[in-house]
């Protein structure tokens, strides 16, 4: 029998191919990450857009930057959400 490099090339491939899904297969199920901007924290906030933005740039709330706009995670949302009425009341030295 001749030496075939595709009959090869297609072992490998079927290998890789049973790999890929052992691997999906262990995969969490797909959540959804929920992110929010500044305005929805406003919107359920007693502090503007303008303080959470300067509060994102001091490093109170956590935020991730993606070119000129910021995403809150849901768990810092959440947490802001709680804390706002300090936030926003508290003295700076």
């Amino acid at each position: 029998m001749e030496y075939n490099p595709h009959l090869e090339l297609l072992q490998e491939i079927r290998g890789l191919k049973s790999s890929i899904q052992l691997i999906v297969d262990r995969l969490p199920e797909e959540q959804e990450i929920k992110h929010y901007s500044p305005q929805d924290l406003a919107d359920n906030t007693p502090m503007g857009v303008q303080t959470i933005r300067r509060k994102i740039k001091e490093g109170v709330i956590n935020a991730k930057q993606l070119g000129r706009k910021y995403f809150i995670t849901a768990e810092e949302f959440n947490r802001v959400c709680k804390e706002a009425k300090s936030l926003k009341y508290k003295r700076t030295a």
